[in-house]
């Protein structure tokens, strides 16, 4: 067994020696994996018959054997069961009903184990790969090994036996990682610690250090040797003994580039030192797009290459220099930039290895930067809860709004944070996703420790803020949240729940660390079932912490304004948010790069020197004849033609269509515009009720929570219109929307009941389909529609108001689509000849399509919201905003108008018209191929 593991440590290239295989059994053994058992038990057989002599040294020997002291191992404890406290739903009615104030059972004893966290660096891979252009191997100044080629040569020809030597192969280059270190860097320190950890085990350094930057008290830099935690009471050093004289050393500066230092321009003097020895970088925390609001917006944005690896700063080529700025500065500080994602850190490592084709983004300070600053205008910061979450959604991504929402429902934790984007947010984690939410101004740093203790900072909601964006979730991503964290906490806490119901109890056999973990969730937890509202707010209510109590409760209910009341059930859908991906997008320089890319992410294989002599002839329209005359090529053309012909046969099988010689460029551009494209979709949950139109044929009717939104468009919004503004704030009471547009079969099934003023047309449309919405009719018709569901149902069936729609529509977004900035037929039934910022064209169908085709729905469960066909509102017209409603209730005209709103765009028009604030109108009895409408429930306002 101790042989087969010795194969298998080899056989992954994990250099152990015997001591680290004897620490690592002794763990491995004291938790109690059975495997290590065995392989300890075989061991400790071997060394009793010395037979493992030679393979651990004695010293060793007795820390592998399951006898000693330390080992934690006996059969006791294998066959004892571990126990923990737990509550069960009989606990919790017994305690609701009886309110007793009797003990829980007391928890086992044990110290409370910490759960694992999420990884907060969730890219580790693709950085690791990024690297690789660093993992060059160079000859040692001051270690030797064997020639023995040439040993042997000087042997047979001079008959000298004297070992000939020549220096080792060692890595190119050690690593220097300096962490500036600032109240800020708890945001970062997980991810910080991850990307340092990545670097030690990365195999591309030949050595890495750790350092770290602090600001004195009198503002200048404090500089440690990272030695676990760093503290100000060490010793401050001279950053001078990072120089070292070979130059064989990379520096790289993590930061946000906010703080002082930056300001007053130290860190600009610790660059500009460091650059005279060796190439050093900025890894910026932030994404570019955040930039602007650090000392990087003082300096010029460049891009930088080098012909030759290592090169100084001062040595790279500069690229894309402002052309105002009449010629290039000697005398400028500059140095490159990159950021914690794969392709940033890929493009700067090839940057220092030498690659003259490739450039890095860089930032360049003129000796004159400092006299920016003053001209350098900051806003004041907002108080108000209610703008600093609109300015948020205005500026911030859907995925960064969504996960600040998700935040309002638990502490402010990054191992809780890092937990609901693995939960709640199924998608590669990227940190400018938290940098957003951190740079937004929602967030505050709080002083936490006590008197005579270190200080300890951490972020909270400024106060209002965590009300305002409680606003914006359903009760059943609250549960969902709660489910996630209470179960976390509780296993960090070393308690065993899965509901968070049970961390809800005050419990006097709880220590103080169990105590620090669960209050703060359920201080928040309160917080957040009073701003839900209903049976949860009841339930808050009766929690009164440390005592508290709990309320079980099974569905949830809307009250509309006759008192009539609907059970809901929960469904599942799929939501979909579209990423752009700019790294896609071609040019001839990186061509054969990305085509190489792809080949090797289907087939895991790159393309060889033949190939891509091959793709470059290709593309310089050379033939194959040619391509073998060339002298710094050693092919014959029939290597040439046999090679060609099985690496077209390979391309077409990579990208799924026939590839040759003469059409090679216009498919790779075309698959590169498409593949820019990329839509990430995943699960949802939300609540509706069913109403039966009789003959089989159902209305689903989902649950929209109330809240505040921003309706219209800004001014830079791509293809707005004027009618779209002002924007304005509007409050939405709770209501009921149809999942679908209304489609034939439903229309056909509601114009067969009673007349209440008009006929209607059983069948208007003009393409045909039970389960196609219904087009070809009025607002007239619309309205005796909801007039006979209404009388039918005993239920206050109309259409929406205007503002409504757009609530709905948006579902908490603020992009021009719920989809994101673009919009993709795939998603969506529209004129796909057209396209929308950088979208791409698609299919024009010509016609409607069924309803919920596309299998996606809003943040809300509501399906084909942008498309298909327009859709009737109850409001009258009106040119712009100007004195329009708050309430969410239809804005209609003093006199009497027939000018009706449409909201939704049909499968004619252009992407720019699908947008959630996009507008029209239309006589009330005109009819079209182009328009239909949905219905809504419940009494937010009186027709």
């Amino acid at each position: 067994m101790i042989n087969k593991l010795i194969q298998l440590l080899e056989q992954l290239e994990l250099d152990m020696s015997a001591e680290d295989i004897a620490d690592a059994l002794w763990l491995a053994s004291n938790i109690k994996l059975p495997i290590a058992r065995e392989i300890v038990d075989e061991v400790t057989q071997l060394n009793q018959s010395s037979q493992i002599t030679d393979i651990l040294p004695n010293q060793t020997k007795s820390s592998i054997s399951p006898t000693s002291e330390n080992s934690g191992y006996s059969t006791a404890e294998k066959n004892q069961e571990p126990t923990a406290k737990a509550y069960t739903k009989d606990d919790i009615d017994s305690n609701l009903s009886s309110n007793s104030t009797e003990k829980s059972p007391s928890p086992s004893s044990g110290v409370p184990f910490k759960a694992p966290a999420v990884a907060a660096l969730p890219n580790a891979l693709e950085i690791g790969r990024s690297l690789r252009p660093l993992m060059r191997k160079v000859p040692s100044r001051i270690k030797f090994v064997l020639d023995e080629e040439n040993t042997v040569q000087q042997i047979a020809e001079n008959d000298v036996w004297i070992p000939v030597l020549k220096p080792a192969r060692e890595r190119w280059l050690d690593l220097v990682i300096v962490i500036e270190e600032t109240r800020a860097t708890v945001v970062w320190q997980e991810t910080i610690n991850e990307f340092r950890k990545l670097m030690e085990r990365h195999g591309a350094f030949r050595n890495v250090y750790t350092w770290s930057l602090c600001t004195s008290d009198n503002g200048k830099p404090l500089f440690f040797k990272r030695q676990g935690k760093t503290t100000k009471k060490q010793n401050s050093r001279s950053p001078k003994e990072l120089l070292e004289p070979n130059g064989r050393r990379l520096i790289l500066l993590i930061s946000d580039c906010v703080s002082s230092l930056w300001w007053h321009g130290e860190i600009h003097k610790l660059l500009e030192l460091w650059s005279k020895h060796f190439p050093v970088a900025v890894l910026q925390l932030l994404p570019e797009q955040l930039w602007e609001r650090t000392v990087l917006d003082l300096g010029i944005l460049i891009s930088l290459s080098a012909i030759e690896p290592g090169l100084l700063n001062s040595k790279l080529t500069i690229h894309d220099f402002p052309l105002w700025i009449e010629e290039k500065p000697t005398k400028a500080l500059r140095f490159p930039v990159v950021i914690l994602e794969a392709e940033s850190l890929k493009y700067w490592a090839k940057v220092i290895a030498g690659t003259g084709n490739i450039d890095t983004v860089g930032i360049l300070f003129m000796p004159n930067w400092r006299e920016l600053i003053s001209t350098h205008i900051y806003d004041q910061p907002i108080k108000e809860p209610e703008l600093l979450v609109n300015n948020f959604y205005n500026s911030a991504s859907p995925l960064a709004r969504k996960l600040a929402i998700f935040m309002a429902s638990a502490p402010v934790s990054m191992p809780v944070i890092h937990l609901i984007q693995e939960k709640m947010l199924p998608q590669p984690r990227k940190p400018i996703i938290l940098a957003e939410i951190f740079m937004s101004g929602l967030l505050e740093l709080k002083l936490v420790s006590k008197e005579n203790q270190p200080e300890k900072w951490r972020y909270e909601f400024v106060e209002g803020v965590r009300k305002v964006l409680l606003g914006s979730i359903r009760a059943t991503e609250v549960d969902a949240v709660f489910a996630a964290v209470s179960q976390y906490i509780a296993n960090k806490a070393g308690i065993q729940t899965k509901n968070f119901l049970a961390l809800l109890f005050s419990n006097s056999d709880w220590d103080e660390n169990i105590k620090a973990e669960i209050l703060p969730f359920a201080e928040i937890t309160k917080e957040v079932l009073k701003n839900l509202g209903g049976d949860y707010a009841r339930l808050a209510s009766s929690l009164d912490l440390p005592e508290i109590k709990t309320f079980e409760f099974e569905f949830a209910i809307i009250t509309v304004e006759d008192d009539i009341s609907i059970k809901l059930e929960p469904f599942n859908f799929e939501v979909a948010l579209i990423e752009i991906n700019q790294s896609n997008k071609l040019n001839s320089n990186n061509l054969i790069e990305v085509v190489d890319e792809e080949v090797f992410n289907k087939t895991k294989n790159h393309l060889n020197e033949i190939q891509k002599i091959i793709l470059e002839g290709t593309l310089k329209s050379i033939s194959y004849e040619q391509i073998a005359a060339l002298e710094i090529y050693n092919y014959g053309e029939k290597k040439i033609k046999s090679t060609a012909s099985k690496l077209w046969k390979l391309l077409t099988e990579v990208f799924g269509k026939k590839v040759t010689k003469t059409n090679f460029k216009t498919v790779i551009n075309q698959w590169a515009t498409s593949s820019h494209l990329i839509i990430n979709r995943y699960s949802r949950q939300a609540q509706h009720f069913i109403e039966d139109l009789g003959n089989g044929i159902q209305l689903e009717m989902v649950a929209i929570p109330g809240g505040t939104f921003v309706m219209g468009s800004p001014e830079e919004e791509l293809e707005s219109h004027s009618t779209e503004r002002p924007q304005h704030q509007v409050s939405i009471k709770p209501f009921s929307m149809g999942k679908y547009p209304i489609t034939q079969a439903q229309w056909q099934a509601v114009a067969a009941l009673p007349q209440v003023k008009q006929e209607l047309k059983p069948d208007p449309s003009k393409f045909k389909g039970a389960k196609r919405p219904v087009e070809k009719v009025s607002w007239d018709d619309a309205v005796e529609f909801c007039a006979r569901l209404a009388n039918h149902t005993q239920r206050p069936y109309r259409l929406p108001s205007e503002a409504e729609w757009e609530y709905a529509c948006r579902a908490g977004t603020t992009t021009p689509f719920h989809f994101g900035e673009t919009i993709t037929t795939d998603l969506a039934n529209y004129d796909g000849n057209s396209t929308y910022g950088n979208g791409v064209k698609g299919i024009y169908r010509k016609e409607t399509t069924e309803v919920g085709s596309f299998k996606i729905a809003n943040e809300f469960g509501l399906y084909d919201m942008h498309g298909n066909v327009w859709e009737w509102c109850q409001d009258d017209w009106h040119d712009s905003y100007e004195g329009a409603p708050t309430d969410g209730s239809p804005w209609l005209s003093d006199e009497a108008s027939r000018d009706k709103v449409l909201r939704g765009v049909s499968w004619d028009y252009n992407p720019g018209d699908c947008r959630s604030a996009s507008r029209l109108y239309l006589d009330a009895g005109f009819d079209s191929f182009l328009d239909g409408f949905r219905v809504v429930c419940g009494a937010a306002w009186t027709l």
